[in-house]
């Protein structure tokens, strides 16, 4: 196994993100404008449609669970995964903690805002998640200074971003004119490390496509 990996797993089981907890918000119909975003990220291929993304039958909610989206099995739904190692690329190691992992390589670009969007709950690492360039799923952090980022999910559903964003910040994944909504403030960027295949430090599961 590459030396590198273990090295990054065996920092991730030490991690503790801050303020990852909280439920969510559900929303159907279009979401309200945010200010122009300055900062996009993802793009960087298409590996092909990963299948339809969960959608919402409309209403909000704050149940930590609502509709009991996060009551389903350990699924890669997309069928596909991640195989080129350590190779450089904005389509490596979907669902992996990407901050944590990137701190430990020389070369590798730091980011502030880093995660993985998924159709269903529990899928495991390397698989790739929602293509976000069919339909186009957004990111948006909006951070302490009320300044909004726009972050475009890529083809196997990683986004990304190296600005400097103003904790504690509030994170919303748009679709299709659907919404799905962080109702906590949040404070650590590294999105992987809590929204793991099962869930950590309060989070239920993966982030998912509303």
């Amino acid at each position: 196994m590459d030396g590198r990996f273990l090295l990054c797993a065996s920092i991730l089981a030490g991690v503790v993100a801050a303020a990852c907890g909280g439920s969510e918000t559900t929303t159907g119909g279009s979401s309200p404008p945010t200010s122009p975003s300055s900062d996009a990220a993802g793009g960087g291929g298409d590996p092909g449609d990963p299948g339809d993304p969960a959608t919402s039958d409309g209403g909000s909610t704050t149940d930590p669970d609502p509709g009991g989206i996060y009551d389903t099995p350990v699924a890669c739904t997309s069928n596909t995964t991640w195989k080129s190692g350590d190779h450089g690329s904005q389509l490596m190691h979907p669902g992996r903690a990407c901050i944590t992992c990137h701190k430990t390589q020389r070369n590798a670009p730091s980011f502030s805002i880093a995660g993985t969007v998924f159709p269903s709950a529990h899928e495991p690492d390397d698989c790739n998640g929602t293509n976000g360039t069919k339909p186009a799923v957004t990111v948006t952090i909006t951070d302490a200074n009320g300044k909004t980022y726009d972050l475009q999910v890529n083809g196997v559903g990683n986004f990304y971003s190296q600005a400097s964003i103003a904790t504690p910040f509030h994170a919303k994944v748009t679709s299709n004119g659907q919404t799905r909504e962080m109702t906590a403030a949040q404070t650590s960027g590294d999105c992987n490390s809590c929204h793991t295949e099962a869930g950590a430090n309060g989070a239920p599961g993966r982030i998912m496509a509303p």
